[in-house]
């Protein structure tokens, strides 16, 4: 199989050799990305494809392909009637703590299931919403009929979906390994359920548009692109959070300022503690349990972004309100507190 993947290696490996640079069409790039899951080619290859990608830059037709193949892969949980699901990096958030479980918890006790896809940071990363999982609630799984059945009974669940697929294993190790960021981080927030609206984060730059292509190209009608804080989805309690959002093949900026709410805190949520996965769980329960603070804030934000995406002829305002009495009531709190007895 290594004589059909050095074709498809040579037509983006010029970005690294100083050769001529060609982009792979969606075809191209869902072979031999798939190849590449499949186990095919060398660690090596592997190695040539994340820099090739990386130098030259990633089109909206490669990340579609690519996921794709991915996606031809894994088992999904069947989601629940209008069931958001959100998609974070393995960069996680090193200068702040993730907010975004105490932002799903508020979304969910409000009546919007939420399905959260994470792994463990990667090497040097910060922290991801699936370690705080892991250390509030419990062990961050594979399993598709597992996260099914916690949607079911808590209406919130959060899994990895590439985890038990040892092509992604390969993958990320080999990412970890030589350090080189990029395609694999980017494609792992495109594995979704079928369809699914989705809340996805986006670091900063000129990357919304390219985003919103891939994810209509991938049939989904209801989607959010925020560039949150650290490239999370996390909304800035500070300035403007910009994002994209795409409503049945409309695309329309996202400009969320915390003054409009009379929400603006004068800094984002703090490291409280030297572990900094323990300071992500102070900082949720904080959220959890105070009206005000930039804790609460965060979530506030981040619970109105999430059921303004299926509630699209409902004004911000309106589900912000929603979020706080999901907070202020403590059906969030006690949501989190079911989820970790079961």
């Amino acid at each position: 199989m290594g004589d059909d993947i050095r074709p498809l290696l040579h037509r983006i490996s010029g970005a690294v050799s100083g050769g001529r640079v060609h982009n792979l069409t969606a075809e191209a790039a869902e072979k031999l990305f798939g190849m590449l899951l499949e186990g095919d080619g060398t660690d090596a290859q592997i190695a040539m494809f994340l820099a090739s990608m990386r130098v030259k830059g990633t089109t909206a037709e490669e990340l579609v392909g690519a996921a794709r193949a991915a996606r031809a892969r894994i088992e999904f949980p069947k989601l629940p009637v209008n069931c958001v699901v959100v998609a974070t990096s393995r960069h996680g958030k090193r200068h702040s703590p993730p907010m975004v479980l105490a932002a799903a918890a508020a979304a969910a006790a409000a009546g919007v299931p939420i399905l959260l896809q994470s792994g463990p940071s990667l090497i040097g990363g910060g922290v991801t919403p699936g370690e705080v999982w892991q250390r509030m609630i419990g062990p961050l799984l594979g399993d598709a009929n597992y996260a099914e059945e916690q949607l079911a009974e808590f209406g919130l669940a959060c899994w990895q979906p590439t985890l038990a697929d040892s092509g992604w294993q390969r993958m990320q190790r080999i990412e970890d390994e030589t350090g080189i960021r990029g395609i694999p981080d980017v494609v792992c927030k495109l594995v979704l359920p079928e369809g699914c609206a989705v809340l996805a984060a986006a670091l900063p730059g000129p990357v919304l548009g390219m985003a919103g292509d891939a994810f209509e190209s991938l049939g989904h009608s209801q989607c959010m692109i925020v560039q949150g804080v650290e490239g999370s989805v996390d909304p800035s309690v500070v300035e403007t959070t910009r994002g994209l959002r795409l409503l049945n093949g409309v695309k329309a900026p996202v400009r969320m300022r915390p003054s409009d709410f009379a929400r603006c805190e004068k800094g984002e949520p703090g490291i409280s503690h030297e572990d900094p996965i323990e300071a992500a769980v102070i900082a949720t329960q904080q959220a959890l349990l105070a009206s005000t603070g930039p804790e609460a804030c965060s979530a506030v934000l981040g619970a109105s972004l999430l059921i303004s995406l299926v509630s699209p002829d409902a004004n911000l305002a309106t589900c912000m309100g929603r979020a706080v009495d999901a907070l202020e009531s403590g059906a969030a709190a006690h949501l989190l507190q079911k989820l970790k007895k079961a």
